[in-house]
């Protein structure tokens, strides 16, 4: 049997609108298909065509984005989408004339603004946390039972808030949860691991911490060897010294023996280095796939 609650109402008399602000000077336009980590940033974007979570893949929007959608497009799932919000700062679907988010819109946003959320049957798995979906034709219309929503906000949508297939759901303006039990799950067959959160975050976790492990151990072997680079170099340098009192006092072994410290500890400068580097960007594709 589906499970469905309404949440708390905290929540919804808390909803944060206002603490997601965004520079609504300007957007950032998409369209097609979304690359596997839409990271929220300090203006809005703008859907200026259908965007699609492509069948196979999963795209993650990170806590805080905005998005505002043309008239007639829509956002279609066909892989599985991991909309992380967090109660104070939820991710925002919305109609391009949504003065919250666009000051500049010259008309008021109303319903049937645009399309809305479509998870197609192949969409299984997808979550929207501390999402809001407004001024839609549609809310979220899915062909698949197998999602979630833990919770969201349907305001202002025109023929329906949330509709599970072909089934209209009965929903308010209060937080909204949605979800399959465990036993309901099993009685389709299928794997249970498909409604887990984020499937990939164990994958996304392991990057993150080597990444900073290997940024540290670079940093810190960087240091030891600039130190001793330091001295090796004024080491070399004074051998160098063409000057016969140099000459007469070193010998060609000892500039030998200092050049080749020198460039041992320039060697281990720049691997360290290098190593340092490639933590940095582990750890920063992390937050990409």
């Amino acid at each position: 049997m589906v499970l469905v609650c309404a949440a708390c109402g905290a929540w919804a008399t808390e909803f944060p609108f206002d603490k997601v602000s965004r520079d609504s000077a300007a957007f950032d336009t998409i369209a097609g298909d979304l690359p596997p980590m839409l990271i929220a940033k300090k203006r809005p974007y703008f859907v200026s065509g259908d965007i699609y979570v492509p069948q196979g893949k999963t795209v993650t929007i990170s806590a805080g984005a905005v998005l505002c959608f043309k008239n007639f497009t829509g956002l279609h799932i066909m892989g599985t989408l991991l909309a992380k919000g967090i109660k104070t700062m939820p991710i925002i679907f919305t109609s391009e004339n949504d003065k919250d988010y666009n000051k500049t819109s010259a008309v008021d946003a109303a319903p049937y603004d645009w399309n809305g959320i479509y998870i197609h049957e192949d969409g299984i798995g997808t979550c929207l946390s501390y999402c809001a979906v407004l001024y839609s034709v549609e809310g979220i219309n899915a062909q698949t039972k197998f999602f979630k929503l833990a919770p969201c906000v349907f305001l202002k949508n025109g023929r329906a808030n949330l509709t599970i297939e072909g089934t209209v759901m009965q929903v308010s303006d209060q937080p909204f949860d949605y979800s399959l039990s465990v036993a309901d799950v099993n009685s389709y067959g299928v794997p249970i691991s498909v409604l887990k959160k984020d499937p990939l975050e164990s994958s996304r976790r392991n990057l993150r911490y080597s990444g900073l492990s290997y940024v540290a151990i670079g940093f810190v072997a960087a240091l030891v060897y600039a130190i001793r680079l330091r001295g090796s170099e004024d080491s070399f340098s004074s051998l160098s010294d063409i000057s016969k009192n140099n000459l007469s006092k070193n010998s060609t072994v000892q500039w030998t023996n200092a050049k080749i410290d020198r460039d041992r500890d320039f060697s281990g400068f720049v691997a360290s280095t290098g190593i340092a580097v490639l933590g940095g960007v582990g750890f920063f594709w992390s937050y990409r796939f």
